[in-house]
């Protein structure tokens, strides 16, 4: 399991709870402060409903026509700066940009933005700390609201100094002048709280932390039970899947190994005290059951080696099984090459024993939060209009724009969802979806079965799934040292899992951890569960 695998997966993914209902909630009290009153959209209906325990509503196509919810552009000229991630190629620039320059057109505004890929953000967003020059939005809290990706000291501090507390604008009813703010899951704005009161904008996402995807085309070809019932059943699937140019796994299987044998997402409470994944004796179990695949011929033996090309792999079938989080399931069907026959689901893990399904795990309801800088009501006001905007939901008209771009031009509708262009894919790729977004749903484009099935699969495994005792709680030992420790999991998970070394030396890199500052952590979400 490769570094970032380790940042994207086992630390943060996926929601806890995110309601997608249609009856408003009543103004929910955390810690003191009035959270926005959720108020849901009701100008789209789904085809198939979700629930207030996570299940997302799902679409079998796109509303035809959509809907057209907003009737002028937030703004009025002027513009706006903003930093912002891409976890895709950076597109062109605005002047070479036709939807760049149609999303100006539409928000009112010349958007100014600065686009960095993930692989720089720490660095950046360092360098843009240090110069005290900020923009009027910045996303700084990346896959987790834990921490900033460059290890920023105090984080509350920092925040409380430049950025804009926007209780006043967001509390309770006052969200409703925003009403796709509104929208979002009271799980999503949790994340958010900092110095006693709001103090960012989130980017919810949907359920489902380190799931086991299947490809059951293939899998139908082997003739093998896509449902193991153990994890000797699954070992055996395995083995039988595994052969010259094909591995049954895309990564070694530790965390769905973990989800088998009972063991947390990252911490489990017992009686107000936490205890690690990695502090459990049936963590070096799942260690060693997964260093066996590998040694075994299971797992791509390129799977170790940064930003290895996991999901290419899994699309192209030279893997059959991969680890990812839910919002994964559209895209691979989006990257499909395999032909109309491709067909992927969800694997649900055994009891490790037998005798059931085991939980799965929730996560984050966030991907990230955006912060604004300190500015005049007016100018908050205006920003908070074109964050609104930029929630519109789906089946509107503005989320079909800003998500796939101009029909015809950016995409084509076909059998009820759009196709991106090549135009599309390169251009719109302005990483706006993390300054805020929707919530999210379930939708595969032009594939209702596909969709169907998506829903289902989360359908089952949401009654049983085991949020973390962290989630939305903050500790400024693991904003600030989160890497470090990860580092220290990560390389010693990869020395085990590839035989370098022994799985009784785990042991002591669990001391290491503890005394790095995995010890500090658990002592500062303690102390954080008491007074929440």
């Amino acid at each position: 399991m490769n570094r970032r695998l380790f940042l994207t997966g086992a630390l943060a993914t996926a929601v806890a709870g995110c309601s997608s209902g249609t009856t408003s909630n009543p103004t929910q009290t955390v810690s003191g402060i009035n959270l926005p009153t959720y108020t849901p959209y009701p100008g789209v209906q789904p085809d198939l409903k979700g629930n207030a325990q996570g299940l997302l509503d799902a679409f079998l196509k796109y509303p035809d026509p959509p809907v057209k919810a907003v009737n002028a552009p937030p703004m009025n000229g002027g513009s706006v700066s903003a930093f912002v991630l891409t976890s895709s190629p950076v597109p062109p620039a605005v002047d070479q940009n036709p939807y760049w320059q149609e999303l100006n057109r539409r928000l009112g505004t010349d958007l100014r933005l600065t686009i960095v890929p993930n692989a720089d953000m720490a660095t950046k967003f360092a360098t843009l700390v240090a110069g005290d020059d900020l923009p009027d939005l910045i996303v700084p809290a990346l896959y987790t609201p834990n921490g900033l990706p460059a290890g920023v000291a105090n984080l509350p501090a920092w925040m409380a100094s430049k950025c804009q507390d926007l209780t006043p604008f967001l509390s309770g009813d006052a969200v409703k002048e925003y009403p796709f703010l509104a929208n979002l899951p009271t799980s999503a704005w949790k994340d958010c709280r900092y110095n006693g009161g709001i103090y960012g904008l989130p980017v919810a996402r949907g359920v489902g932390g380190s799931l086991m995807f299947r490809r059951d085309d293939l899998l139908a070809e082997f003739g093998v039970n896509p449902n193991p019932g153990s994890f000797a059943e699954f070992r055996d699937l395995c083995k039988t899947v595994s052969g010259p140019g094909r591995w049954a796994l895309s990564q070694a299987p530790t965390d769905f190994i973990s989800q088998m044998l009972g063991l947390p997402f990252r911490w489990k409470d017992e009686g107000g005290s936490l205890k690690s994944r990695y502090e459990y004796e049936e963590f070096k179990q799942a260690l060693s059951d997964a260093a066996q695949l590998v040694q075994q011929g299971a797992v791509h033996p390129d799977s170790f080696t940064n930003n290895a090309p996991v999901k290419k792999w899994f699309n192209a079938g030279t893997t059959v099984l991969i680890t990812d989080r839910y919002t994964a399931w559209p895209q691979f069907y989006a990257e499909n090459i395999a032909g109309p026959g491709f067909a992927i689901s969800g694997m649900r893990p055994p009891k490790y024993d037998g005798g059931g399904f085991a939980a799965t795990w929730q996560a984050q309801a966030t991907n990230n939060f955006t912060v604004m800088k300190k500015s005049e009501p007016g100018r908050v006001r205006e920003l908070l209009r074109l964050c609104n905007w930029l929630a519109a939901p789906f089946g509107t008209e503005e989320y079909l724009f800003r998500k796939y771009g101009v029909a015809g031009v950016h995409y084509v509708m076909k059998d009820g969802g759009p196709q991106q262009t090549q135009a599309g894919v390169t251009q719109t790729v302005l990483g706006v979806r993390y300054i805020v977004d929707s919530p999210d749903v379930i939708f595969i484009p032009g594939n209702p079965n596909a969709t169907r099935q998506s829903y289902e699969y989360q359908a089952s495994i949401i009654p049983t799934a085991v949020a973390d005792p962290t989630l939305s709680l903050f500790s400024d030992t693991w904003s600030r040292k989160q890497g470090q420790l990860g580092t220290i999991i990560n390389d010693a998970q990869n020395d085990i899992l590839s035989g370098r070394k022994p799985v009784s030396t785990w042991d002591d890199v669990v001391k290491q951890w503890r005394s790095t500052g995995g010890d500090q952590v658990r002592k500062e979400f303690e102390e954080a569960m008491r007074t929440q």
